[in-house]
């Protein structure tokens, strides 16, 4: 066994005996014959983060990121696990077939634990299939109703009513890119091919309410399912999914810490780094978002990176990829921003940065706590070293952030992964170490 001591955890210091998982906690010194002991001299200890929203593009848009590279980056960034999702895979996880070829590919690839979605396209789908792929363990199924993928086609409305059919009553879940197509197509349209090249009709044309739409008739039709809301940008949003939850409806929202932090008027300063699809809003969604942490379920990155010279520099703003590399710089935001200053509180961060997650898609108790029988995954900040972001400290190959030159009055000293130190002021992880995880039905 190893031993930390004097980790603080909600503000008091704890020591902690542990494996592969976590032995013993105690607020007093623990006795034993220890093989290391890690002496965090008062440094803040949280749950390794979970960052449910991924794409890892392996196989397929490896140029862009692939599973080393991307998950050398979440231990970086004190993330332990990762879900990655099931549409920038080629082919995408729409098949146990497809599941496992993935899983082929990556499994000697992956610095920390990782799950996967599941898929479903509006040219694809079979309700046996999707049977077969819920069983083999992907913690839900990811569907958008717009895309601009060919291997990864949007589902119109009419078949989702026929999806929620089959399947109302069931524990399957079913989690949406949620932006109305024909909102969208309406607002470019207003728009000459030449005036869609300038930043500044970006968000006009995807505006709030496609977002807006788009969950309204999610909710009308999905009967007795359970529903998650990716990457959620406007306050309306959340408010419609509120009155949603209050109504006994099983629905649950994240939102991305871009969303938190920026609006529209930084697209003057930050261009192609904050570039996202659903785009960042008006101030005061932000706003409202920053204000309302408590009826989000948790967050994520949507971690989407690319190479900056080829895909995010372009002056035609349409050229530019829509996507940007967050899992790095997720925990220590959340720290920085909120718990720093006070603004949530250790369990709120730790609900937000990992439990919401684990909950909600079958990873819990073994992710996302710090308990006796969890996995020994821990980040450890040093709360009193700052950092300046630079793009070259990202293991990721997307070298951009529009945290970029942000000084963080806290630093990531170390992650373990199930016992094992796999960043200590630097990667020392195994290449290969992560270990697929399927959803636990137990976990809820």
């Amino acid at each position: 066994m190893k031993l930390i001591m004097n980790a603080k955890v909600d503000e008091e210091l704890v020591y902690l005996a542990f494996s592969d998982k976590i032995e013993q906690i105690s607020k007093s010194p623990i006795q034993g014959d220890f093989e290391r002991v890690f002496d965090l001299q008062g440094k803040l200890l949280l749950p390794g983060g979970i960052d449910p929203h991924v794409h890892f593009n392996q196989p397929g848009f490896t140029d862009r990121e692939d599973f080393a590279t991307g998950s050398a980056s979440a231990a970086a960034g004190g993330v332990t696990t990762v879900i990655d999702m099931p549409c920038t895979s080629l082919p995408p996880i729409t098949s146990v077939e497809n599941f496992q070829n993935k899983h082929q590919i990556i499994k000697d690839n992956a610095y920390v634990d990782y799950a996967f979605w599941g898929g479903i396209t509006g040219d694809g789908y079979d309700k046996l299939t999707v049977e077969k792929l819920w069983d083999y363990g992907v913690v839900g199924f990811k569907l958008y109703t717009i895309s601009g993928m060919e291997s990864f086609k949007a589902v119109p409305y009419d078949l989702l009513s026929e999806i929620f059919a089959d399947f109302s009553g069931s524990d399957k879940l079913f989690a949406f890119h949620a932006e109305d197509a024909e909102v969208i197509a309406d607002a470019c349209g207003k728009f000459t091919a030449e005036q869609l090249k300038n930043w500044q009709n970006y968000v006009p044309s995807r505006p709030s309410q496609a977002e807006i739409v788009a969950v309204e008739n999610i909710l009308k039709t999905m009967q007795d399912n359970k529903v998650h809301f990716v990457h959620i940008s406007t306050s309306a949003a959340v408010q419609q999914i509120g009155k949603a939850q209050a109504a006994g409806k099983n629905v649950s929202v994240e939102s991305c810490p871009h969303y938190l932090q920026f609006c529209k008027e930084d697209y003057g300063k930050l261009l192609g780094r904050l570039k996202t699809a659903p785009s960042v809003k008006d101030a005061g969604d932000r706003d409202y978002l920053r204000d309302n942490l408590a009826k989000l379920s948790f967050l994520a990155t949507d971690h989407a990176g690319c190479i900056w010279e080829t895909e995010k520099s372009a002056e035609d703003f349409s050229k530019v990829y829509c996507g940007i590399p967050g899992v790095q710089t997720f925990l220590t935001y959340l720290v920085d921003e909120f718990y720093l200053p006070g603004k949530i509180s250790y369990q709120e961060l730790v609900r937000l940065s990992s439990q919401g997650a684990a909950k909600r898609y079958g990873l819990f108790p073994k992710k996302g706590l710090l308990a006796e029988g969890s996995d020994a995954d821990f980040a450890v900040f040093d709360t009193e070293q700052s950092y300046t972001m630079k793009p070259e400290d990202l293991l990721c190959k997307g070298k951009y952030s529009p945290f970029e030159g942000r000084e963080f009055r806290c630093r990531l000293a170390q992650t373990f992964l199930r016992g094992n130190l796999v960043y200590d002021n630097g990667l020392v992880g195994e290449k290969g170490g992560g270990k697929l995880l399927k959803r636990d039905l137990k976990s809820k």
